[in-house]
């Protein structure tokens, strides 16, 4: 197809566009008539006699648009930008190792050496593990050889950088370039965004790889061979990598049978969805079978079966409200405009829109995703991890929250003022909440030094949180694991009464009994046993407290009492 100027290549396709029931939208005047009629036989001309012309080239004329090379490197430069202040908000925050990034990236040494030397575990980690083991755990592992936590922190941010970028050209795909900007800058300022680009965790890499497979979903749909498939292995690898990922599979289904709807054939609704099923379904089959019980039984226990929570229903919805509420609601606005009219402007370049009821349930699947997270954690009372399950939901809802930010600035940019400000209050959201749960465990720059001056060989170590003293005293060899005790869980034989103790008998009888070398806690984690364990060190003539040390914002203490002698 000869391409026209930009003038007149957009009139001819608002013009031919037209379905029956929208002539009222066409031009009034004579002179718009007049106009229409010469941009017609312009762009009549400019075609193939009609029994040259394929039916695939007839199809794609219908949902493809033309887009000036300048508009598109420009869209590309702002895209670098927004992915610089992501970079530049993210790497703001500093704290050292949070206790799942400690235990994953030493699990994941352990691993290594296991697969490469036959060195022993020290735990069945796949019973109890949210994610595959031999996963991410051996790449944070790999990273952090190389440079330490900020290494493997790196990881996480090159791939929430990805993800960005992957809702960018989803979210063009979908609808066009002014779309797909105003999606990756408010993706990108999120807190989740920010938070898990910061995190050596499964999250990143799991979010990055459900990022990837929706992109392909959407990238793929006009293509006339399967190739949407392609996402199957993917978003098994992502649940693979965290199990909770496979609450967003329904969502992924749904969009590929939308993405391929007006693009190539209203079967394309079923068909697409239903190949895709079929192809996990036994690619996960063949993955249970050859992963084992163990892998099942660490399946079950995180993500099938979790344990309710105490958490009441306002605190988890104030919560979410100040994470995802303001994206919630701009994909509330895009979804509802979205339905009423496909544009924003009357000579916007968009891709295929389809009827109005095909646009509200495109709507709906997107926008609905953003509140998955939210239901199910709300449904069991509790807010382990929810503000980074989140993230889920937002990168797959992404793209309706950008029409939302759209349709709020308005054709022709007449409202960019508010557009900035509904911006400008989902950055300070971002950056604030991202930054207070970085900053919610405590700062062990001075406790890992001070700590590790009370080591001795064969002593014992009741800790709050023992994965991040292990993770950075893994060198010492009076620091091995078999040495600490968490404040989870203790096994204690009192010697006096015969008895093998657990809970709060146990850490009593314990610490009368001078058993540990150094208790520490925060009163974060296990507060009721941390009150009971510092009332009987109080108490106890063996111990005296060595020091207290405030995180950043002296939100959390830690005390670390000490044996006499």
């Amino acid at each position: 197809m000869t391409k026209h100027p930009d003038t007149h290549s957009g009139a001819s396709q608002d013009i031919a566009s037209l379905r029956p029931g929208q002539e009222k939208q066409a031009p009034r005047s004579l002179f718009q008539k007049a106009e229409a009629e010469t941009v017609m036989f312009a762009s009549a001309r400019a075609l193939p006699p009609p029994e040259v012309v394929a039916p695939s080239a007839v199809r794609e004329a219908s949902y493809r648009y033309q887009i000036h090379p300048r508009r598109i490197w420009l869209s590309r430069a702002v895209v670098g930008v927004i992915l610089l202040m992501q970079a530049v908000l993210t790497l703001r925050m500093n704290n050292t190792a949070f206790e799942d990034e400690a235990l994953y990236l030493y699990v994941g040494h352990l691993e290594i050496a296991h697969l490469l030397h036959g060195a022993s575990l020290q735990g069945d980690y796949p019973s109890y593990f949210s994610g595959a083991p031999v996963l991410y755990p051996v790449l944070g592992a790999l990273a952090d050889s190389i440079g330490g936590l900020v290494a493997a922190r790196a990881v996480s941010l090159i791939e929430m950088l990805l993800a960005t970028t992957l809702v960018y050209g989803m979210t063009r795909r979908l609808f066009n370039e002014r779309v797909a900007l105003c999606a990756a800058v408010v993706f990108a300022v999120s807190e989740p965004t920010l938070f898990l680009g910061n995190l050596a965790t499964y999250d990143a890499s799991a979010l990055c790889l459900l990022a990837l497979a929706a992109w392909i979903i959407v990238r793929t749909a006009e293509y006339r061979w399967p190739a949407y498939l392609i996402a199957a292995p993917l978003v098994l690898l992502a649940i693979a990598t965290k199990y909770a990922t496979l609450l967003y599979v329904p969502s992924l289904i749904a969009l590929a049978g939308l993405a391929g709807a007006p693009k190539r054939s209203r079967t394309s609704l079923f068909v697409r969805p239903a190949a895709l099923i079929a192809l996990f379904a036994a690619l996960s089959a063949l993955l249970v079978y050859v992963a084992g019980p163990d892998y099942i039984t660490g399946f079950k226990f995180t993500t099938l079966e979790r344990f309710e929570g105490t958490s009441t229903v306002s605190s988890l919805v104030w919560d979410c409200a100040q994470w995802i509420g303001l994206p919630a609601l701009l994909a509330a606005i895009g979804a509802v405009s979205y339905a009423i009219k496909p544009a924003t402007e009357a000579r916007e370049q968009v891709a295929a829109a389809g009827t109005r009821l095909y646009r509200t349930v495109l709507g709906a699947v997107l926008g609905g995703t953003i509140l998955l997270a939210p239901i199910e954690q709300i449904r069991i009372h509790t807010a382990t991890s929810l503000h980074k399950h989140v993230g889920f939901g937002l990168v797959i809802a992404a793209p309706i929250v950008g029409v939302g930010l759209t349709r709020i600035i308005g054709d022709h940019f007449r409202r960019t003022q508010i557009g900035i400000a509904v911006w400008g209050l989902a950055l300070a959201l971002g950056m604030t909440t991202a930054n207070n749960e970085f900053n919610a465990w405590p700062d062990t720059a001075r406790f890992v030094p001070d700590f590790s001056r009370y080591l001795r060989p064969d002593a014992r170590y009741l800790v709050e949180v023992d994965e991040v003293p292990i993770y950075y005293l893994r060198k010492y060899p009076d620091a091995q694991p078999d040495q600490f005790t968490s404040t989870y869980y203790i096994g204690y034989y009192d010697t006096t009464q015969q008895k093998f103790l657990t809970g709060t008998a146990g850490y009593i009888a314990a610490i009368k009994a001078g058993y540990f070398q150094v208790v520490a806690f925060d009163y974060q984690t296990t507060p009721a046993t941390d009150a009971i364990i510092a009332r009987t060190l109080a108490q106890s003539p063996n111990y005296q407290l060595a020091t207290v040390i405030p995180n950043g914002n002296d939100t959390v203490r830690q005390y670390i009492w000490v044996k006499n002698g």
